[in-house]
């Protein structure tokens, strides 16, 4: 598992994100404190807002 901090500045940069993160094979969630939602649902991760430190959680891919 992997985790960094990121922060969006615009929705342009949220979607490419979510595009980014449907290819990945594993599961990507974003979090905002104890919030946490989909890296992959472009709603989930526009709830969390824009300008804001998030955190990116990249598990691990399936058989690693």
């Amino acid at each position: 598992m992997t985790t960094e901090e990121v922060i969006f500045h615009s929705v342009e940069e949220v979607q490419s994100f979510v595009n980014q993160a449907e290819r990945w094979p594993a599961d990507v969630d974003v979090a905002l404190g104890s919030c946490v939602v989909d890296g992959k649902s472009l709603l989930g991760v526009l709830s969390l807002g824009i300008h804001k430190k998030l955190n990116v959680i990249v598990h691990d891919r399936p058989g690693e």
